[in-house]
């Protein structure tokens, strides 16, 4: 009889560090946190329209920002705002994804 290789869980950081790289790597996801970098504090009306999608539909992609730890938001009688929980470590990303699609376009080889 055939022995089954029992999977081993997916470490916690690794597991993580996927779903924190797949919202940078969702055009939507990543418009909403270039903005909230930019422009710092919006209203979901105002992302909504900056990122041309539905209030629900940009609603559906700041849940999943928010529990992701990517984002924060705060409810006031105007209304809520949001903005980008860690900024130094998002512009740290924005910053590498940057320079990565900039070597494969230009063609330019890191290593040399």
């Amino acid at each position: 009889m055939k022995e089954i290789n029992k999977r081993r869980p997916m470490p916690e950081l690794l597991y993580r560090s996927c779903r924190v790289a797949g919202a940078f790597g969702q055009p939507a996801k990543f418009s909403i946190i270039d903005l909230l970098m930019k422009k710092g504090p919006l209203t979901l009306y105002e992302i909504s329209d900056a990122i041309h999608r539905s209030k629900p539909t940009t609603c559906q992609h700041l849940s999943k920002l928010k529990s992701l730890d990517i984002i924060r938001f705060e409810t006031k009688t105007k209304g809520t705002k949001y903005w980008i929980k860690y900024p130094d470590e998002v512009k740290l990303i924005l910053d590498s994804i940057g320079a990565f699609v900039n070597h494969v376009i230009t063609g330019v080889d890191a290593r040399t």
